[in-house]
C-alpha cells in the first residue's frame, strides 16, 4: 500500500512539471512573446526609475540614474532694511522752518519815537487878559502855560466857567465858537510855552440883556482833561447879554 502511494505521488509531480514545461515551450513559440516582454520591461522602468532616469538621459550621463532628487533649503527671510534718511537733529526746535531760520519771539511794542503826551491840568498854569473890543463884543485871551519839564500837546476847546466867592457857578458854562487863531489841530507846548484860546462876551450897555454878577474866579478844564485849573485874575471880565463863548486852543494870541 505504501509503495503504491509513493509512486503515485511521483507520477503526479512528474505530470505537473511536464505540464508547466510544455506551457512555457508553447508561450515561447507564440509569435507576440518578445513584444509582450519588451512592453512589460518598459513599464517597469517607467514606474521605478522616476525622474532620475529622465535627468540622466537629458544630460547624457548615467550618474544621475537612481539618485535621490536634491533637497532645496528654504530661503531665509530678508533682514529689515535700515532707514536711508538722516535723523533730525534733536536740538532743532519743532517750529523751525525748512530754511533753518529759527522763529523769533515777538518784539514787545515800543513807544513811537517823538511821541508826546497830552498836557495834564497839574502841569498847566491859567491866566486871562483883556484883548480889546470890537463892535459890540469884548475879547479876552485865555492862556494855558506848560509848567512841566517835558513837551505836551493840547487840542480842542477848553471848558470854561465863572465862579463866585463861595465857589458856586455864575451863569452858564461858555459855549464853543470858532473865534481865535486855533485851527482845531494839536498845539505842542515846550516847557514855558503857552496855548491861547479866545473868550468873547457882549459889551456892557451895548445889549439889552442884563449882565451877570461879577465873578471871583475863572475855572477851566484843559482840552481832554477831567481836572481843572483856576485863576482869580479875570482881566475885568463880566458877562452881559447872556453871551459867553470860547474858541479852540491855538499856538498864538488872537
Amino acid at each position: 500500500m505504501s509503495h503504491t502511494h509513493k509512486g503515485e505521488g511521483r507520477t503526479l509531480r512528474g505530470k505537473g512539471e511536464r505540464g508547466r514545461t510544455g506551457a512555457r515551450q508553447r508561450l515561447r513559440a507564440w509569435p507576440g512573446w518578445g513584444a509582450l516582454v519588451a512592453v512589460a520591461c518598459a513599464a517597469s522602468l517607467t514606474a521605478c526609475g522616476g525622474s532620475g532616469g529622465a535627468e540622466a538621459a537629458a544630460d547624457g550621463t548615467g550618474s544621475a540614474a537612481g539618485a535621490s532628487p536634491a533637497t532645496t533649503a528654504p530661503a531665509e527671510p530678508a533682514a529689515p532694511s535700515e532707514p536711508t534718511g538722516t535723523p533730525p537733529t534733536s536740538g532743532a526746535p519743532p517750529s523751525q522752518d525748512p530754511g533753518g531760520d529759527t522763529p523769533q519771539s515777538p518784539t514787545p511794542p515800543t513807544e513811537r519815537p517823538g511821541a508826546v503826551g497830552r498836557c495834564e491840568a497839574s502841569g498847566l498854569a491859567l491866566a486871562l487878559e483883556a484883548d480889546g473890543q470890537e463892535m459890540n463884543s469884548k475879547y479876552f485871551d485865555l492862556r494855558l502855560t506848560n509848567t512841566g519839564a517835558e513837551p505836551c500837546d493840547l487840542v480842542g476847546h477848553p471848558g470854561v466857567s465863572l465862579l463866585d466867592a463861595d465857589g458856586k457857578r455864575v451863569g452858564e458854562p461858555a459855549t464853543r465858537s470858532n473865534d481865535g487863531a486855533g485851527g482845531g489841530g494839536p498845539v505842542r507846548l515846550k516847557p514855558g510855552q503857552a496855548a491861547h484860546a479866545t473868550v468873547k462876551t457882549a459889551g456892557e450897555g451895548v445889549t439889552d440883556g442884563a449882565c451877570w454878577p461879577e465873578a471871583a474866579a475863572l475855572l477851566v478844564y484843559p482840552p481832554g482833561s477831567k481836572q481843572t485849573v483856576t485863576t482869580r485874575s479875570l482881566g475885568g471880565l463880566r458877562v452881559c447879554g447872556d453871551s459867553f463863548q470860547v474858541g479852540p486852543v491855538g499856538d498864538r494870541a488872537p
